[in-house]
């Protein structure tokens, strides 16, 4: 299970090989909406956890969400940036790493939604429902607390890393 920040060194990485290999730096805005791509299939945790709905997993972690989302970028900055076809391939490249990370997850994703299959390295399964953070026992929910915290220590010593080769400052 890939929390948010394995989402984001995955498009990180995604990122430093498309430029390794076109030999081409990408702008902060692009950066930027790769980063957020990254992450966006996650935010409907936010609905989940406020609203006690069951969608994560669903319409987010889907090739047409990936698709929707990069075009719907794609024209709406085509009014405020000459940038529009990177951004919108950058979001699109993000959300399709975090598909990629979190089809290696004993969950699968729903690729094709809404047909209710989910794909893993295991093999295909039919999730009729959702198993979402509502029903989870409390084991799953205390292995689930601990590797957000693994996640977040993760995160931490990457940003100090950061800050002591002063790639960032405070």
């Amino acid at each position: 299970m890939t929390f948010a920040f394995g989402h984001l060194i995955g498009a990180w990485v995604l990122g430093k090989i498309y430029e390794k290999v076109k030999s081409k730096k990408l702008s902060h805005l692009t950066w930027g909406f790769l980063l957020l791509g990254g992450i966006l299939p996650d935010a409907d945790l936010l609905l989940d956890w406020t609203l006690g709905t069951e969608l994560h997993r669903t319409i987010t972690h889907s090739l047409f969400f990936a698709v929707v989302v990069g075009l719907l970028v794609f024209f709406v900055a085509k009014y405020f940036t000459k940038e529009n076809k990177n951004i919108g391939i950058a979001i699109g490249a993000g959300i399709l790493m975090h598909l990629f990370l979190d089809y290696f997850s004993v969950y699968g994703v729903p690729l094709l939604w809404p047909y209710l299959k989910y794909f893993t390295p295991l093999g295909n399964y039919f999730n009729p429902i959702n198993g979402g953070i509502m029903n989870q026992s409390l084991e799953q929910l205390q292995l689930t607390a601990r590797l957000s915290v693994v996640d977040m220590a993760i995160g931490t010593a990457w940003v100090g890393y950061l800050w002591f080769r002063k790639r960032i400052q405070f």
